[in-house]
């Protein structure tokens, strides 16, 4: 159950369409056998207000966490992390615009016992496995 959250400042959030990035990216990371499509999750969470070093508002950044909820080696979740920023650095590009934006990406996993989860009115989902904390399909 991969979980992508992007922190955005307001003044870039409108400057790309999130929704299709992270369709993309969902469906990169799972032809890349880090997770079944069904289980990817993602949202951006705008700014108000950010600060990166001294430098007013027109310095920038992209900040991405990835949480994993299935036990994976640390090579993978790394690999994952790669991935997520390279498709990033590649979005940022287009919305730079000759101003400093840094992109950044953390990894991190919590373990499948500490994370709860509930399907309800769920579309038919892919064969896999199922956590001790996961109900299937509530209808």
């Amino acid at each position: 159950m991969p979980h992508i959250t992007l922190e955005v400042p307001s003044s870039l959030k409108d400057e790309l369409n999130w929704n299709d990035l992270f369709k993309s990216l969902h469906r990169k990371l799972a032809s890349a056998g880090y997770g079944r499509l069904d289980d990817f999750k993602s949202r951006v969470i705008t700014l108000d207000f950010w600060q990166v070093a001294d430098r007013d508002e027109s310095a920038l950044l992209l900040f991405a966490t990835l949480q994993t909820m299935n036990p994976r080696p640390p090579e993978m979740i790394r690999a994952m992390g790669a991935m997520i920023c390279e498709v990033l650095e590649e979005k940022a590009k287009e919305i730079a615009k000759g101003r400093w934006l840094q992109v950044c990406v953390k990894v991190g996993g919590t373990p499948p016992e500490d994370y709860f989860k509930v399907h309800l009115n769920a579309p038919e989902l892919q064969p896999g496995n199922f956590q001790a904390s996961e109900t299937k399909n509530q209808n």
